[in-house]
């Protein structure tokens, strides 16, 4: 029996990491009003102002360490694409499979091209442009004039990362 579970939607997960650094903003300063006022009044120094950067420092890292590598998920992402180019075109679809999960990554939505490749929109590229928005999985190679007008990177085995592109370029 397949259980499937309602994933949260791109824009749910960006006003979930819009908070979280929101509240690491406002935690920093705190800690940093906390400072300021212990050294200008001259207090006898206290570790537990220590204690509020460190954790923000902590949390920081598990967030930069903890975030998805698509090489982790790679073969899962070939069993998609896979099944996306074996599936017969549905008249009544527009072609786009929209906010899929796989494995820890948020999807905004995959298609195939009328070339035969499978294009995967990362909904992370919102809050985080400098991320790879995008891959693209072409097995047979892409052409160079697609290679260059997407400005797409080989990562190997018919994969290609894509900074973020619209949709009408390709």
């Amino acid at each position: 029996m397949k259980c499937n579970f309602s994933w949260p939607k791109p824009a749910d997960s960006a006003i979930a990491i819009a908070g979280a650094v929101s509240l690491w903003v406002l935690t920093a300063l705190i800690a940093l009003a906390l400072l300021g006022v212990t050294i200008v009044r001259g207090r006898r120094w206290s570790w537990s102002i220590v204690a509020i950067p460190v954790l923000v420092a902590c949390a920081i890292m598990v967030t930069a360490v903890g975030r998805p590598h698509f090489d982790k998920y790679r073969t899962q992402f070939e069993d998609v694409a896979q099944q996306l180019l074996q599936e017969p075109r549905d008249p009544d679809s527009d072609g786009y499979r929209r906010d899929q999960r796989i494995g820890r990554f948020d999807i905004s939505y995959a298609n195939v091209s009328s070339q035969g490749h499978v294009y995967f929109h990362d909904a992370r590229d919102g809050l985080d442009f400098m991320d790879n928005p995008g891959w693209v999985y072409a097995p047979n190679g892409v052409s160079e004039k697609i290679a260059r007008q997407l400005r797409l990177e080989s990562i190997d085995g018919g994969w290609y990362r894509f900074p973020n592109i619209v949709v009408g370029d390709y």
